[in-house]
């Protein structure tokens, strides 16, 4: 009787808690919903200058003298090169000397009109020709490439030197043909350009309207406007804007990293579930996501706990 009445005690004894349960965290959270963004396509290319200039020589001749080398900054006028003029400056004398010649004729009327035309328009061809035994900058830049030694021969049509003005550069891409109406001239653009670390702001100065065949691609200059310095022949990226779409942003404070997984919350039937994601581009502080999530569904944006996947919570 004494074994019953303890058991039947100890059953009637009401179980007491050892403490009183958390309460479920509460997090804030943000509706998912689509917003109109401009739809960009990366373009590649190079970066020349807007002013520059190819030249050589007018008359054959064996170059004698180069005060400059690559690099160096000239003036309009300055010398680059230097011909053997021996040749084109004896021309010269006999023309000259013909010219004085008849006109002193054609004064005292010992010789014709005609005369005295032909050898006055040998004189001006002969004092041009003389002119071009010095290659002189065209305007105020600096020497790109030097393509020539003394001692070379220069020869009309080879190149001797590159000038360019080293303030106004233009990023030179082709874009595809599919483009075609979207790509205005004056829209804005972005252009990142990794050889010199910045990103620097552009406008489209110029669209080419003959496409290339082989490539199905038209030209696009694009007018920039650098933070930093420059120089020609560096690569370039360029985002043009060709229309718009719909994505799905959300903030950067809402994406968790653990590993090589990119994931978020959602809140769901009163618990957090969590959602791996695939990001894309950053607009406007906030970050696109192109895979895990719909819209309509309830983000975790903060909260004040650290929450897992399946635990309840509390909304606001």
């Amino acid at each position: 009787m004494a074994v019953i009445v303890v058991v039947l005690t100890g059953c009637g004894r009401k179980h007491e808690p050892s403490g009183a349960e958390a309460p479920p965290p509460t997090v804030e959270t943000l509706a998912l919903a689509p917003r109109r963004v401009p739809e960009t396509y990366e373009v590649v290319g190079t970066v020349r200058p807007k002013v520059a200039a190819t030249l050589s020589a007018k008359v054959m001749a064996v170059i004698q003298q180069i005060p400059v080398k690559s690099g160096d900054a000239v003036k309009a006028g300055d010398v680059l090169a230097e011909l053997d003029d021996r040749e084109v400056r004896a021309a010269f004398e006999r023309a000259q000397a013909d010219y004085e010649r008849s006109k002193k004729l054609l004064d005292e009327g010992a010789a014709p009109q005609a005369e005295f035309q032909t050898a006055e328009e040998r004189y001006r061809v002969a004092k041009a020709a003389l002119s071009y035994a010095t290659i002189a900058a065209p305007f105020d830049g600096i020497v790109s490439e030097k393509l020539c030694d003394a001692g070379d021969l220069a020869t009309p049509g080879k190149a001797l030197f590159t000038v360019e003005q080293p303030t106004d550069f233009r990023l030179e891409a082709y874009v595809p043909d599919r483009y075609a109406g979207a790509v205005l001239v004056g829209t804005a653009v972005h252009v990142a350009v990794e050889a010199v670390g910045g990103e620097c702001d552009g406008s489209v100065g110029e669209v080419v309207p003959a496409s290339d065949p082989s490539s199905r691609s038209f030209l696009v200059k694009i007018d920039l406007h650098p933070k930093k310095p420059l120089r020609s022949g560096v690569f370039g990226r360029a985002q043009l804007v060709v229309g718009e779409r719909s994505g799905l942003f959300i903030p950067k404070s809402a994406v968790h990293e653990r590993g090589e997984l990119t994931f978020v919350y959602v809140a769901d039937g009163g618990r957090a579930r969590m959602r791996l994601v695939k990001l894309g581009k950053t607009l406007d502080g906030k970050v696109e996501s192109l895979a895990g999530l719909e819209a309509g569904e309830r983000l975790i944006v903060s909260t004040a706990d650290e929450i897992a996947d399946g635990r309840q919570i509390g909304t606001r």
